[in-house]
Parts: structure tokens; sequence; C-alpha cells
């Protein structure tokens, strides 16, 4: 596979649009949270319409990202994902199977356990509460996973890189536009974001491939489901 060292720049704009776009959308997206009405006015359920909404943006991302490095010459693996369409096919099936049994394993735990009212109504409105939540959540965090790492580790490191800034300069910069990609959470868990937006960027510069940084990012992600649990009494 040819080096990205051999191919041009992506322009210093595009990586700019891309780093403060994308958190600038991904709050306006987040904006739902605060203004719920937009959507139940509808008659359609706020936390299922607004992960699938957060799905179809960052299904966006990736196919973006994908356009702005082939007009520059670059391939998937130039940002870490040097995997043929098989390999990626099975790691979305690795991801999903045991996405479906941890939701089979908690459907099972709720079906055969008393529910505490009081911590069902206390748990955050962010953690999937039905089965028909949980399977979109874990939708929405199979592209969570692919497009935070895609956009955030291989496409801004790699791109800064290019534009002259050292490495571990680059990893810090692409952490904070990671921070704000997650919209009004950012504001009360801007230490959980700025942690992990660090360790995974080091783990990039480390591994120099994103498998493994995105399977970690599935399971952390995948571990809100979990918090559901806590309202067994």
């Amino acid at each position: 596979m040819v080096s990205a060292e051999n191919h041009k720049n992506i322009p210093l704009s595009q990586t700019l649009a891309v780093l403060i776009g994308f958190p600038i959308l991904a709050t306006l997206i987040s904006l739902l949270l605060i203004h719920r009405s937009l959507i139940t006015n509808l008659g359609l359920d706020f936390f299922n319409t607004f992960w699938l909404i957060v799905t179809a943006w960052y299904i966006l991302q990736i196919f973006i990202i994908g356009k702005i490095i082939r007009k520059a010459g670059w391939s998937w693996s130039d940002i870490g994902l040097p995997y043929s369409k098989k390999k990626i096919t099975y790691l979305i099936i690795g991801y999903l199977l045991f996405a479906i049994s941890l939701i089979i394993f908690i459907e099972m735990a709720l079906a055969n356990s008393e529910v505490d009212p009081a911590k069902f109504a206390s748990i955050s409105g962010l953690t999937p509460k039905t089965t028909t939540a949980r399977i979109i959540f874990i939708i929405m965090g199979l592209f969570t996973g692919l497009a935070e790492e895609i956009v955030y580790r291989g496409f801004a490191i790699r791109a800064l890189e290019r534009h002259g800034i050292h490495t571990w300069l680059a990893v810090v910069i692409a952490a904070i536009p990671f921070i704000f990609q997650h919209g009004l959470k950012s504001l009360d868990q801007f230490a959980w974001f700025l942690t992990w937006g660090l360790v995974f960027g080091i783990l990039f510069v480390w591994l120099k491939k994103l498998g493994l940084i995105i399977i970690i990012h599935w399971l952390v992600i995948l571990s809100a489901m979990v918090a559901i649990l806590q309202v067994l009494s």
C-alpha cells in the first residue's frame, strides 16, 4: 500500500472544516435535548428518534471523510484502516454479536427481577430503557465508534501531521474537537471525554491502526446499556 507520504496534503481548510464544523453540527443536534418538543410534537419517541438522527450524522461523517481522503489520493489504510471489506465485515459482525448477546443478558435480568420504580425514574435519560431503545442504541454505537475513531484519530492526527504539526501536539489538538463532538454532554463530562480522546490518540500513535481502538471504543459505548441494571431491586 502506498504511504500517505507520497500523496498530496489534505487542504488545511478542509481539515479545519472537519475539526471545527463537525463538533458545531453535533452541538446543534444535541440542542434537541433541551427542545424535545420538536420531536415529541410529531408523536415520536424522543430518545429513539434522537439516536436515529445521531446515527445518520455519524454515517454522514464517515461518508464526508471518505470523499476528502479519496480526493487527496489517500486510502483508508493511510488513516489506520488497512482492512479488506471482508475484515471490516467480520469486525462489524463481531460487534453486533457481542451487543446482541448483551441485550439478551439485560432482557433476561430485567424479566427475572423486580424493577425499583424510584431508581428507574432517576436513571439518566440517555440510558436506553426499553428493548427498542437498546436495539437502536447498539446501531448508533456501531457507527459512533467507527466515525469518531476515523475522524478524530485516523483523519485528524494524520492530516495535522502532514501540515508539520508534531505528532503528540496533533494528538492533543485532535482530542479537543472530540470533546465537543459530544455536544451538550461535553459541558459536564469534559474531563471524561478529554481523557478518552488522549488515550485513544496515544493508542493510535502507538498501534498505527484503528481496529483495536474501535473495539475498545465500542465497549465503552456499550457499557452505558449496563446502567439499566441498577434499577433492579
